[in-house]
């Protein structure tokens, strides 16, 4: 068992710790630039689904950030860059790896981004986290500008998805679209994607994502959700 914990309690300090200490152990640099290279395969993915190449200034929010190596690919692009996550510790240590995006503790099931409006909304791996992504999908919307799009990945229900005892909110693809469309977007859409395994570790050209469902144990395999305003 990877966790000291056995229910999910983001947002509270000792649960935090171990949970985020899972994946980093200096909080530095160096492992900000692991992650960014394994966010390049997913950006770059996007960019065959988005005008995300250059951002032009446009606002965009990241909900569930981490120490931000996602964020840190937008703000290269030249997008305007918010990146959230309920726990305080870890934007903490997100703040002091970069100066340049604005880093926020905020619980997205709780409430919005107040009086901002952003063209994109990324959550990536966190809503089958949540007890109510429901809520969290309301708040974000409330956030999105006239045109936005809200894109998320989620696992699709499989023995090992559902396994994770972090993982309390698993659901196949036709539960996500019922919910967009309850919540009235325009257009709703899912790529089921995988990404390679390891080699991202070296440089992240090798850092590749594809329109793909794969049952291997060491493939990353999720769905990405596009939810348009």
């Amino acid at each position: 068992m990877l966790y000291k914990f056995d229910t999910m309690q983001h947002g509270k300090a000792d649960f935090d710790k171990n949970y985020f200490g899972i994946f980093f152990k200096k909080y530095d640099k160096s492992e900000l630039a692991f992650y960014y290279r394994w966010f390049s395969g997913w950006v770059n993915l996007l960019d065959n689904y988005l005008p995300i190449k250059n951002g032009s200034h446009q606002n965009v929010l990241e909900v569930g950030c981490a120490i931000g190596a996602f964020s840190k690919l937008l703000s290269e692009r030249g997008f305007k860059v918010t990146a959230t996550d309920i726990s305080e510790f870890i934007i903490k240590k997100a703040r002091k790896l970069q100066k340049n995006i604005e880093f926020r503790v905020s619980d997205i099931e709780k409430t919005s981004i107040s009086n901002e409006k952003f063209d994109y909304i990324f959550a990536f791996e966190v809503l089958e986290h949540l007890q109510n992504p429901g809520k969290a999908l309301i708040n974000m919307k409330k956030s999105l500008g006239k045109a936005g799009v809200i894109v998320f990945s989620t696992p699709i229900p499989t023995k090992q998805t559902l396994s994770d005892p972090m993982h309390i909110n698993v659901h196949p693809p036709k539960y996500w679209l019922a919910l967009g469309k309850k919540l009235k977007f325009k257009k709703l859409y899912y790529k089921q994607v995988s990404f390679i395994p390891f080699l991202y570790r070296f440089n992240s050209i090798f850092s590749i994502g594809f329109e793909s469902k794969i049952d291997f144990p060491f493939v990353n395999t999720t769905c990405i959700y596009f939810f348009e305003n």
